[in-house]
């Protein structure tokens, strides 16, 4: 058992900005893709439940942990868990308490699965993890593209029957954006194998998401039938976050990829916007190379974790 008489586990409240602030200091000691107090609000945007926590050792913030999960996974009974503790605080039982809280939480909302992530190379955490029962489940990158007034020069190409459109303009669309998802979702490593989210869990967390960005979510058009797609959401202080592109696969090799990302760049930076970022799930190399071509720049590599909830 952890020892919990020499700190406490305290709830915080994320609409407090100095609270979040406490907790984002020590997230961003550990973590090394740091997070603005709006940031992370803005990453939050699609949650369903969520619990914030701080670690407290002699009047210090030593610790803090998040957890929660959006309609999607709270569909598949699946919880976030993330926890971070200060080097000098370690070996006292502090990630344990915060680990267990969350845990408690989740059980608590009928979630019987844990998902979380560790750096590449980070092995105490992983061992750490490995105690819990989550194991390695596939990984990924982020990455990101600065924008500039080339961007907002650059035309797309494209086949001369495709026109591109946005989901604001088109919104009609919105079913076929779902329906080309789920073709294309068993070639993402880590949906492989998992199951179809609903059309009501999976636009709870797109258009349902306050942070949705129907004027850049770009669609292209082929003879009125949707052929690619690409979702967009805020991610606060001028950053539009990449959530999903998806090409039919009997429209691929014709350059629609590139073109969607081309007219979101475009859109974006002539919207005012000042960078997008996004997420590579597993290799996914050609897409990493289209990105490349297109001056993303990528951070370090992320072990993406899964197991049975911890009990405890």
């Amino acid at each position: 058992m952890p020892d919990t008489a020499t700190f406490s586990i305290v709830e915080i409240d994320v609409a407090d900005d100095d609270q979040l602030g406490r907790l984002l200091a020590i997230r961003n000691q550990i973590d090394p893709r740091p997070l603005t107090v709006a940031g992370f609000r803005a990453e939050i945007t699609a949650a369903v439940e969520q619990l914030e926590l701080l670690a407290v050792l002699d009047g210090r913030d030593v610790g803090a942990a998040i957890g929660g999960w959006g309609a999607i996974h709270g569909e598949f009974g699946e919880a976030f868990l993330e926890a971070w503790v200060l080097p000098g605080a370690r070996g006292r039982g502090v990630g344990t308490a915060l680990v267990d809280r969350l845990a408690a939480f989740s059980r608590a909302h009928d979630m019987t699965t844990g998902r979380s992530f560790v750096l590449e190379g980070d092995d105490a955490s992983l061992r750490f993890a490995n105690r819990y029962g989550l194991v390695p489940d596939g990984g990924g990158q982020q990455g990101f593209l600065d924008l500039s007034d080339a961007h907002a020069a650059a035309s797309p190409s494209l086949p001369p029957d495709v026109e591109l459109t946005t989901l604001a303009e088109r919104p009609d669309l919105l079913h076929a954006v779902y329906e080309l998802n789920v073709l294309v979702r068993p070639e993402i490593p880590s949906a492989a194998g998992e199951p179809i989210p609903s059309f009501e869990a999976w636009d709870e967390q797109t258009t349902g998401d306050s942070g949705f960005l129907a004027d850049l979510s770009i669609l292209a058009v082929r003879d009125g039938r949707l052929i690619g797609s690409v979702q967009i959401y805020d991610n606060a202080e001028g950053t539009a976050f990449i959530g999903m592109t998806a090409v039919d696969p009997g429209s691929r090799r014709q350059g629609i990829a590139r073109a969607l990302k081309v007219e979101l760049a475009r859109r974006a930076a002539t919207s005012g916007w000042h960078r997008i970022e996004t997420y590579n799930d597993g290799a996914n190399v050609r897409m990493r190379a289209l990105n490349e071509e297109l001056g993303y720049a990528y951070q370090p590599v992320f072990v993406n974790l899964k197991g049975p909830l911890p009990s405890s």
